[in-house]
């Protein structure tokens, strides 16, 4: 009994330690939805929305959250957008309960989420809402960072470039607005991100270097 209850541990181990080490292939379906403005409904064109697709990535010790493919477009005169379905090899191993996350972003708006949003019928049809911002210049700021550092993927793979006109967005409108050095670190900050996505790692943190120590 000890002999086969070794062998059957050995089994279920040898199992386990292949798991991480295939290759899965991702999917993802095709998505549409509408871009609406909070309290009048009307439909929010030229909107920018980004699906990005994320899943819980297997480990022993923990299973984090990884971003395993983005896309963007931009919304129609009535607001709408759709994505393709997609499907590839993932780079990363053992990604499950892949889901995609919806956000829109535009100049002068912000990002507004009923109460109970996630469980309402909008929330199932991918509708997403918008408001205009009423804030001041700095408060917009502190926005666009916020937005800036929740949009991230990390997928690590064509998928980022996709990104490119989110955050070209958000560098012009925060170019517009900065006055102060402080500033105009979030605008180094974005600037480096679509460096590191167009040209690699390293070309980018040469460049940010030589931006920084020129100052």
């Amino acid at each position: 009994m000890n002999s086969f209850i070794q062998k059957l541990t050995q089994l279920a181990l040898g199992i386990l330690f292949t798991l991480p080490l295939t290759a899965c292939a991702l999917s993802g379906e095709a998505l549409e939805g509408r871009v609406l403005e909070d309290g009048t409904n009307k439909p929010v064109p030229q909107a920018i929305v980004i699906a990005r697709w994320s899943g819980t990535a297997f480990s022993f010790v923990e299973s984090p959250s990884v971003c395993v493919h983005v896309l963007t477009t931009t919304t129609d005169a009535e607001g709408k957008y759709r994505f393709p379905a997609w499907r590839k090899d993932s780079p990363i191993k053992g990604v499950r309960d892949v889901h995609p996350i919806i956000t829109a972003h535009k100049p002068g708006y912000e990002a507004y989420l009923p109460p109970g949003y996630a469980y309402t019928e909008a929330f199932k049809q991918n509708i997403r809402y918008l408001q205009p911002f009423t804030g001041t210049r700095e408060e917009r700021l502190k926005y666009l960072e916020r937005v800036f550092g929740s949009t991230g993927c990390g997928a690590q793979d064509e998928s980022e470039k996709n990104l490119i006109p989110f955050l070209k967005a958000l560098y012009d409108e925060a170019q517009g607005i900065a006055q102060t050095k402080d500033d105009k670190k979030l605008l180094e900050f974005i600037r480096y991100a679509m460096e590191k996505i167009e040209l690699g790692y390293e070309q980018a943190q040469k460049r940010h270097l030589e931006r920084v120590q020129g100052k």
